[in-house]
């Protein structure tokens, strides 16, 4: 499919199930707003005079910069979807919440985003694997961010995410068998519930989520949807996503959620000591390999040599 076709078909499936709704923080979430405060007083030193600007690239309905708006009411926020439907929950959760601090625009990010002035936080959170180019959003992202600013992406992971993608195949292939099946939630469910000695949830997150899971799959479609029916996602290892972020002009400054080491994993001095040859992109590819994370969570710079070529467009 064309970038326009695989763009359109992401764009009609979250017209139709509006992501994520009102998401109770998680693992992931705790380890953000921890880094995301030390990011935030960090511009807050660099800007002196201006106001800080985040922007949550493929905000969805608001449910991340909904919230950090409003505990930073000093700070602007600009999100950006190419749903509609999503924006509307966006904007009616911020109207609701009395937020002056934010606002919202529909926009394709394999676009140079709209903005004048550039951003010192950008967030890209499990939206970039649903894209048709990661590197052309990244490109577009790197353009609208200032030279010490920060990237937060969130993306899912090969290795990890193997298992679950085989299963949104065989379900895939289910719903398309003729006659084509319209109630596409309820199969998805079926398939869930009713598939024995094999566990679809499990291999989505392990057993230590399984319960967890389950209760999202009782308390609406949404979560099914995005997680089992989603027309496009595209999986990347971490050597993959390190050339891609090369090549748009970013460099990696941490991973979160993840020591960058082995020795939780063994106490031979003999591993211990040839993992810590590796350089740090062996090192991080190595790790992937082992540990098989089914998301990467990474702070991300801007490399020098892109840095002058950066343009918003006006």
């Amino acid at each position: 499919m064309s970038e326009k076709e695989i763009t359109q078909k992401s764009r009609n499936f979250y017209e139709k199930f509006q992501f994520p709704g009102n998401r109770p923080i998680d693992r992931d979430g705790l380890i953000f707003l921890r880094r995301f405060s030390g990011s935030i007083k960090d511009c807050s030193k660099n800007n002196k005079v201006q106001t800080v600007r985040v922007l949550d690239a493929g905000c969805g309905t608001g449910n991340t910069s909904v919230s950090l708006a409003g505990m930073y009411r000093n700070i602007e926020f600009y999100g950006v979807d190419n749903s509609k439907a999503s924006l509307e929950k966006a904007k009616k959760l911020s109207s609701e919440k009395g937020l002056r601090n934010i606002h919202f625009r529909k926009w394709n990010l394999l676009k140079p985003l709209p903005y004048t002035r550039k951003f010192d936080i950008v967030l890209c959170l499990g939206v970039l694997h649903h894209t048709a180019n990661m590197k052309k959003v990244l490109l577009n992202l790197n353009k609208c961010l200032k030279n010490n600013g920060k990237l937060y992406l969130w993306i899912y992971a090969k290795h990890g995410r193997y298992k679950h993608s085989l299963n949104m195949r065989f379900l895939d292939m289910l719903i398309n068998a003729k006659p084509k099946t319209k109630d596409e939630i309820h199969l998805a469910k079926e398939f869930l519930n009713q598939i024995h000695k094999i566990n679809p949830l499990e291999d989505l997150t392990g057993d230590e989520n399984t319960a967890y899971m389950q209760k999202k799959t009782i308390e609406g479609p949404v979560w099914i949807a995005d997680q089992f029916l989603n027309p496009h996602e595209i999986l990347i290892d971490m050597e993959t996503l390190i050339g891609v972020v090369d090549s748009a002009g970013f460099e990696f400054e941490n991973l979160l959620g993840f020591n960058e080491d082995i020795s939780e994993f063994t106490g031979s001095k003999i591993l211990l000591n040839k993992f810590r040859r590796l350089n740090r992109t062996d090192r991080l590819i190595a790790l992937d390999l082992l540990i098989k994370p089914e998301r990467y969570f990474v702070c991300l710079n801007k490399t020098a040599s892109k840095r002058g070529n950066s343009k918003c467009l006006h």
